[in-house]
């Protein structure tokens, strides 16, 4: 029971961190500091756990930072070593924030059989992490949905470096973009759909288009992507098919070039890399 429990708290907490952008470990690789965009002591939520337990209970909490600390990370001999913590307290005297640091000796009771050469070894984490550092080329308003101009993947295998890859993330193509679209007149100009040609849309005051899985090439073009249609309000089980609408909303964006495309992590990708949701206004 204690565990499920632990188990729910944590999976609340991940919930809620993803809400917003999240501030990332820092890790050190090769001399260099990069930001560890995740947080690899919540791969063990019992060991998440009893770190909370320890940490001051004063620190400062944010909604870019919902636990109130920052992990510090290395790789010796291969192997991802937690170096220390820090978390910030506000002083209301001074009018700023100050950070107090706890080094891996003083939390040996949480990671006693973590340690290893004298070091706080990650074997509890079998997983690839991703380090950036340099220019933001892609933000995404929640938990560590961004990318940097440089990346590593590192491959970790209970704690061990198992592989590594790196990449140089950069926008290929400044093209068109979804964010451009700023009203329904610019919606509708981008995209003058014969309404009429659609019998199934008869009543409908609006229509709602959602756009995800695009595939780009490296000169901008859309290779393919999915849609889907649907009128907002409307009785499920009455629900016309709307593919032909579908169909000729995707040929317009075929049509579209070139897009604005970002290579990111060896990918050619939209900077709407999530999808993209379009209202399509029928009458007021």
């Amino acid at each position: 029971m204690k565990r499920l429990l632990v188990f729910i708290y944590a999976l609340i907490v991940s919930i809620g961190m993803f809400a917003t952008g999240q501030d990332g470990d820092r890790i050190l690789i090769d001399g260099e500091m990069w930001v560890l965009l995740g947080k690899p002591l919540h791969a063990d939520s019992l060991l998440h756990s009893s770190l909370m337990n320890i940490l001051p209970k004063d620190r400062t909490i944010t909604t870019a930072n919902w636990d109130g600390y920052t992990g510090y990370w290395s790789i010796h001999d291969d192997r991802l070593v937690l170096d220390s913590i820090t978390v910030s307290f506000w002083d209301d005297d001074a009018r700023k924030y100050w950070q107090e640091r706890l080094p891996a000796s003083d939390m040996r009771q949480v990671f006693s059989r973590y340690y290893d050469k004298d070091d706080i070894t990650a074997t509890w984490l079998t997983d690839t992490i991703r380090i950036g550092k340099g220019e933001q080329i892609f933000y995404m308003h929640a938990g560590f949905m961004r990318n940097h101009e440089y990346e590593q993947l590192l491959a970790i295998n209970r704690g061990k470096v198992t592989g590594r890859k790196s990449y140089h993330n950069r926008v290929v193509v400044d093209g068109f973009s979804f964010s451009m679209l700023k009203s329904q007149e610019e919606i509708r100009a981008k995209f003058p759909l014969d309404l009429k040609s659609y019998p199934e849309l008869e009543g409908a005051k609006r229509i709602i288009f959602n756009i995800r899985d695009m595939q780009l090439d490296s000169l901008g073009n859309l290779v393919d992507c999915h849609v889907r249609a649907f009128i907002p309000g409307q009785d499920r089980d009455k629900k016309p098919s709307l593919e032909g609408l579908e169909n000729r909303f995707k040929q317009m964006l075929k049509a579209i070039s070139p897009w604005k495309t970002l290579y990111l992590n060896g990918e050619y990708v939209s900077d709407e890399k999530f999808g993209y949701t379009i209202p399509y206004v029928i009458s007021k």
